[in-house]
């Protein structure tokens, strides 16, 4: 959602140097408006090299006044949100707001950070300067202060967030900065964005050129990482060691079986004892849920290996053939096989809470076995469901085909509707198995797959590993505000990251994209995983290995500025020698 009321008369923040505006905040600020102080000074300085002052005194204003937080409410006469009863997606709601002669940038906060220490000087490549130690505030924290300041710098001051370290910051130097006003009032397209985030893998790592853990935990709250708080994960693994068997027999399937039953009535009802706890204020054991959550996981173990006794036997055994194929016979990872025993579990589980907190909800995962939609039960409504997509490996047709139509059918029913979004391949295995993978960059097919996820309205995301520099960027871009167009978001990237290599660059980018994007390319016969065969086999051949080379030579040439080399540098070793030594180490096994 998004309210815009433009206005005509224009604020002048820095004039030739000259300071023209203060900052105001109140004498105890929370960690978010204290952080978003530092950050719009920070920006602010970059831009226009002045440092504008940060007061909680206003009677100590100089020129126009810039009120964050509580203070910007307190000044506009806001009743405080957290005294009224507004609901999940309402709390992140943001404003930035202008007054004649005045500046108000405000939202719903939380006045205790569950989030770590930094130190910003650290983290802003400002080590020269004395320890600058703040706690920021912790990815579920409301924080809409700090999210109207990062929207105000982005819509008014031309500022791009494209990486942790300040080399990845791209500011539009000027000694002066004037703001023209538009009042916005808007939150994220989809409320939540989380994940197993892949910092230190070799592409995101090479990219952004090893960043400090201080900036990446900062550049999380820049691309603005939380929302609503939710997280589904596995969950059950911990029961056995929890309730072994010895001790809880009711949890089982009888003599000789050991795995947890899900045709167990006993065990349905210990796990929503645990939920109906949580909902109670208890601590989820072993589970690191979020605070003040409206949902609670339950989520069998990865790998799941069922209960084979006569009960889930009658669930199990009718769908054993819910397979996903491909055209040629070749197994394919999503299926239905377990999906009767597992949502009859949750079922039961879901009926059990609704009776003592109808406004939760259970929170599971369509995945592995039981990602199928199951046909002919009709689930609680007090479920919330995460639907698992491996969409960068939708290259391989069958495999798209068969989530995107389980997906369709999940997305149709009137319910909380999250994903999980395996971003962590084709990297992944190469990772593992320790060889170099061929990019993933699909920027343009993101595009059609995310615009999709906010038409089916959406509620959040959990990216499982975060893919490369562009893919990642346009990812968050386009879940906070899928009205965007990934190509204007492209050429703005390059154009302002690369200066005078933005062509070549550009041209290096979009050339991996063909080349990853076209299903033509792959073995549609074959597994859904790049292998190292797939990639330097198929793929990264000497033909178009020559045209990439070509143009990173071309791209050095160009970026003589050392902001722009030293950017060309990251990804000449981040992507183009990550890529080299994964073909010249495919050709020397093969010799």
């Amino acid at each position: 959602m998004e309210k815009t009321v433009t206005n005509t008369e224009t604020l002048l923040l820095v004039d030739d140097g000259v300071p023209q505006a203060t900052i105001l905040i109140a004498p105890n600020p929370t960690s978010v408006t204290h952080l978003a102080a530092k950050e719009l000074q920070y920006c602010i300085w970059q831009i226009t090299g002045v440092t504008l002052p940060i007061s909680n005194q206003l009677t100590e204003t100089t020129g126009i006044p810039i009120y964050l937080g509580d203070l910007a409410r307190t000044v506009l006469g806001v009743e405080k949100t957290s005294q009224r009863n507004i609901g999940e997606i309402e709390s992140l709601v943001y404003d930035i707001y202008f007054l004649p002669g005045a500046i108000i940038l405000y939202g719903q906060d939380t006045k205790v950070s569950t989030g770590v220490e930094i130190d910003y000087s650290i983290a802003t490549d400002q080590q020269q300067l004395d320890s600058d130690k703040l706690q920021i505030p912790g990815m579920f924290d409301q924080q809409g202060t700090l999210w109207a300041v990062y929207d105000f710098l982005e819509r008014f001051c031309g500022v791009r967030f494209y990486g942790p370290k300040a080399i990845s910051v791209v500011f539009s130097r000027c000694p002066t900065l004037e703001i023209i006003p538009e009042n916005i009032q808007r939150r994220p397209a989809i409320p939540h964005i989380s994940g197993s985030l892949t910092w230190d893998w070799p592409l995101m790592k090479g990219q952004f050129g090893s960043p400090s853990n201080d900036a990446i935990r900062l550049y999380e709250r820049r691309m603005r990482l939380g929302g609503i708080p939710w997280q589904t994960n596995h969950t059950l693994h911990s029961y056995p060691e929890r309730f072994p068997k010895s001790r809880y027999p009711q949890f089982y399937g009888g003599e000789g079986f050991e795995k947890l039953c899900y045709s167990s009535d006993a065990l349905a009802r210990q796990v929503a004892q645990d939920a109906q706890d949580y909902f109670e204020g208890a601590e989820a054991l072993g589970l690191g849920l979020p605070q003040s959550s409206s949902y609670y996981p339950v989520v069998p173990e990865d790998a799941a290996q069922y209960c084979q006794c006569i009960r889930c036997l009658q669930s199990l055994e009718p769908h054993q053939n819910d397979v996903s194929r491909s055209k040629n016979g070749v197994n394919l990872f999503n299926d239905g096989r377990a999906s009767h025993l597992w949502f009859k579990f949750v079922n039961k589980v879901a009926k059990l809470l609704a009776k003592t907190h109808p406004d939760k909800f259970i929170s599971t995962l369509a995945y592995e076995n039981y990602f199928w939609y199951p046909e002919g039960i009709q689930l609680e409504a007090n479920i919330a469901i995460a639907p698992c997509l491996a969409v960068r490996n939708h290259w391989h047709l069958d495999y798209r085909q068969n989530e995107l139509e389980q997906y369709a059918l999940w997305a149709a029913e009137s319910r909380p509707l999250f994903l999980w979004n395996y971003y962590c391949f084709p990297e992944e295995a190469a990772v593992i198995q320790q060889w170099q993978c061929f990019p993933g960059f699909m920027a343009h097919y993101l595009e059609q797959i995310i615009k999709g996820y906010a038409r089916d309205d959406v509620k959040g995301v959990f990216l499982c590993g975060i893919g490369e520099q562009v893919d990642f960027y346009i990812t968050i871009k386009l879940y906070n505000d899928p009205l965007q167009s990934v190509d204007d978001l492209l050429d703005e990237f390059f154009s302002l990251y690369f200066g005078p290599a933005s062509e070549p660059m550009q041209t290096f980018y979009t050339l991996i994209e063909q080349i990853y994007s076209t299903p033509q390319n792959w073995d549609q016969d074959g597994g859904f995983h790049q292998t190292e065969v797939m990639a330097w086999g198929r793929l990264g051949t000497q033909e178009r290995m020559k045209q990439l080379e070509q143009l990173i030579e071309k791209a050095e040439k160009l970026a003589i500025e050392q902001k722009f080399s030293e950017r060309v540098r990251y990804w000449k070793e981040g992507i183009w020698n990550y890529m080299r030594e994964g073909r010249r180490n495919y050709l020397c096994g093969e010799s």
